[in-house]
């Protein structure tokens, strides 16, 4: 009787993974896809930073589920509280309900060792051709696809011949992995964050002074303009205060790269120029550097060399505190150095949206 109800699941799990790859674009190891006309799917689901996790809850528990763990709960850098890069929620085959073919984010984890029924399905979304791809090449263990049962959603597939190479591949490529869900995050909200008639006044404002643009959303206000120096932020009654802010100055070496030579620069313009309390004139920004340093990565931004800093902040008077995430870069052209940062305040809750939200809207700096 249990032989007879296994085969029975095992055969349901099979046609749903049929029906799958009849309703979306499911891409294979070869690149292949099936077409379909978009405009008839849902819109995807799901909060920011979530992904669902289609794979074998088992191996979630051993070597496979680990080195996913690692690169989609890797701690977000120089956030003040420990919080995971994304939020992950790991489901069996059999639950992949409609609810969950909606997601925003998508990951199929498929290993080709393992006879469960879970195994079976997973390895049952590729061809036999891609299963020889997959085994004659154990370097190419993903593929993307968009959009295979709703719009703006991302889907990315992970495979390997078995779990321990897998595993391998996940951990060696994870800044690859978790990059296409991050731009995928930062262009959703830079699509949500809309701009409204008095915040593109703003924005004119900025380019007449400073000879910059950057995307200012609706409801935020100008806090501050000057010849070197602008400061836009968003100030609600109730929730989180967030803030973006522009510096620029001549360029003079390349020393003014160096960490220390970029927090003392921040710290200059914070102190000229971010009060922690309006009533308070003394009252002031620091960069906290005893707690907690700040954490620095080399990018490419806008085709230009960068030198981005994550940490947390505080006022002088340790009134009040919170993250920010900044870039540092030349344009050569002008002859002109810019610092471009977004700072939140958010007492005691998740800052990880939100640093998100602020590097979106960084990304959107311009020189004009």
């Amino acid at each position: 009787m249990k032989r007879l109800y296994a085969i029975l699941v095992f055969t349901a799990l099979l046609t749903v993974a049929c029906n799958q790859r009849k309703e979306g674009a499911n891409v294979d190891a070869e690149g292949n896809a099936t077409a379909k006309n978009e405009n008839f799917l849902p819109e995807a689901s799901g909060e920011p930073g979530e992904i669902v996790v289609v794979m074998n809850k088992n191996k979630y528990d051993a070597e496979l589920g680990e080195a996913i763990k690692e690169v989609f709960r890797e701690p977000v850098p120089g956030l003040s509280r420990s919080e995971p890069m994304f939020t992950i929620r790991v489901i069996e085959p059999f639950e992949f309900n409609r609810i969950f073919k909606i997601a925003r984010n998508l990951v199929y984890v498929v290993s080709y060792e393992g006879q469960s029924a879970a195994d079976k399905w997973l390895q049952a979304t590729f061809s036999e051709s891609s299963k020889e791809t997959i085994f004659n090449n154990p370097d190419r263990f993903m593929q993307t696809s968009d959009n295979q049962f709703a719009k703006n959603q991302k889907v990315l597939q992970l495979f390997g011949k078995d779990d321990k190479t897998l595993a391998k591949n996940i951990r060696e490529n994870a800044q690859l992995i978790q990059n296409y869900f991050n731009i995928a995050e930062k262009e959703r909200l830079a699509d949500k964050l809309q701009m409204s008639v008095a915040s593109r006044n703003i924005v004119n404002k900025v380019i007449d002074q400073l000879g910059v643009s950057i995307k200012i959303p609706a409801s935020y206000e100008l806090a501050m303009l000057e010849d070197d120096f602008m400061w836009a932020r968003y100030l609600p009654a109730v929730g989180p205060s967030k803030n973006l802010f522009v510096y620029t100055k001549d360029y003079t070496s390349q020393d003014e790269f160096k960490q220390e030579n970029i927090i003392a620069l921040r710290n200059e313009i914070a102190k000229k120029y971010i009060y922690g309390d309006p009533e308070n004139p003394e009252s002031y920004m620091i960069t906290e550097t005893n707690y907690m340093k700040p954490v620095f990565r080399n990018i490419n931004f806008r085709d230009k060399y960068t030198v981005e800093m994550r940490g947390a902040w505080k006022t002088n008077n340790f009134s009040v505190g919170g993250t920010f995430v900044s870039y540092t870069f030349v344009d050569e052209a002008k002859g002109k150095l810019y610092y471009i940062e977004g700072f939140v305040i958010h007492p005691n809750e998740s800052h990880r949206e939100l640093i998100r939200e602020m590097e979106s809207l960084l990304t959107t700096f311009r020189t004009t």
